[in-house]
């Protein structure tokens, strides 16, 4: 009633913003603009997670890494929706999910940078029972359910779904529902000070260790690294198991160009996604090519792909546009995957990246790009409207 809740939270963004002023982040004008609106994107999440949708008893699903929204190295090619429960209560998750390619359902924890690592259970689309008016039904609950179940577990306190869609035009993005059981038809009640005083709390200690733990953990990754070498891909802790990620920390001038070639892997989605270093974001994805599915990179006849990155378009398809940035990170996905290649990566001049590329491979000229990018922005925004 005091607003002194609110005169805390706002001191503590301060500090953070003057933390992201000092010694460890970088501080190109570029890289400081960058990190003032990531922090602005962490506290649009955190608010919208913690006070608008902070009460388990009565659950809604947040969208978030969004073209506007991006923390923790978002793949492009997923819509995230998460909502808090309660692990002592009952929850029905449903959605028409006529469409949908696949989705991976998990109970968390929390989040890398909170050092809450848990999962606790998950499943995906094809483990579960679909109606056949194509609507699903997940239930979760500390007892078992007849069918389409998730036990709950007493620290999985985030229900979390990734719904993949490796063709931005054709795969659904269903609109996925939560309600407490015995909650139907019941309002929330109204806000009351100390529900919005813990959740200020809670959204600057997001805010707070989120603003910090990225920046530590993609140095400590580049200090790890051999820039222009490809690392292999592993499983993440806090992550889905289902997902392999690997890596590749790269360091460019602007008249050369990094080739990564591979077999193309033996799983059901896989894609190639710039991340930037210090914020671990996705790049301006509904606007430039910083990432490639499976659907959207072209496959040479030697049934390989082969990604360019580069400052300039070299008039290849799949360019990954790397913004401008002399160091940045390369993460390639492989999700359901029956092998793990690993690509080979070399360093040419811009100007001979045709020559390192076979014969037949396409040609992609201005023109084509800004079409092609025309269509990216188009089917960005259709997805995440």
């Amino acid at each position: 009633m005091s607003g002194q809740a609110w005169r805390d939270y706002c001191d503590r963004l301060k500090a953070v913003g003057e933390r992201i002023l000092g010694d460890g982040f970088p501080t190109s004008a570029r890289d400081r603009a960058e990190g003032f609106r990531h922090l602005t994107r962490l506290i649009s999440y955190a608010s919208s997670m913690e006070i608008e949708a902070g009460d388990p008893l009565h659950p809604a699903f947040v969208r978030y890494e969004t073209p506007h929204s991006q923390w923790g190295g978002p793949n492009p090619d997923n819509l995230y929706l998460r909502a808090n429960i309660d692990p002592a209560q009952t929850y029905r998750v449903w959605a028409d999910v006529r469409g949908m390619r696949q989705a991976i359902f998990s109970l968390n924890e929390g989040d890398m940078q909170l050092q809450q690592l848990g999962v606790f259970s998950e499943c995906t689309l094809a483990d579960l029972e679909v109606r056949d008016d194509g609507v699903l039904e997940l239930w979760i609950s500390p007892d078992e359910q007849s069918r389409n179940w998730m036990r709950s577990h007493p620290k999985g306190r985030l229900l979390t779904i990734r719904v993949y869609q490796s063709d931005w035009d054709a795969d659904a993005g269903p609109v996925f529902h939560i309600e407490r059981v015995g909650a139907e038809g019941v309002p929330r009640p109204p806000i009351e000070p100390a529900d919005v005083a813990r959740g200020l709390e809670r959204a600057a200690r997001w805010g707070e260790a989120s603003a910090v733990f990225w920046n530590q953990y993609t140095r400590a990754g580049w200090q790890r690294a051999t820039p222009n070498h490809v690392a292999a891909a592993r499983a993440t802790p806090g992550g889905a198991d289902n997902i392999l990620y690997g890596s590749c920390f790269f360091e460019l001038t602007r008249d050369r160009a990094l080739i990564l070639a591979c077999e193309v892997p033996d799983a059901d989605y896989w894609s190639f996604t710039l991340h930037t270093l210090a914020w671990l974001e996705s790049g301006a994805f509904a606007d430039r090519q910083t990432s490639l599915s499976g659907h959207q990179a072209h496959v040479d006849a030697d049934a390989r792909v082969r990604v360019v990155l580069a400052h300039e378009d070299p008039g290849v398809p799949n360019w990954i546009d790397i913004e401008g940035r002399e160091r940045g990170l390369l993460v390639y996905r492989w999700v359901w995957s029956r092998n793990n290649p690993v690509p080979e990566a070399r360093v040419v001049k811009l100007t001979e990246v045709r020559g390192q590329l076979p014969d037949d491979h396409p040609k992609i000229n201005r023109d084509e790009r800004r079409a092609m990018l025309a269509r990216r922005r188009a089917s960005a925004w259709k997805r995440f409207q």
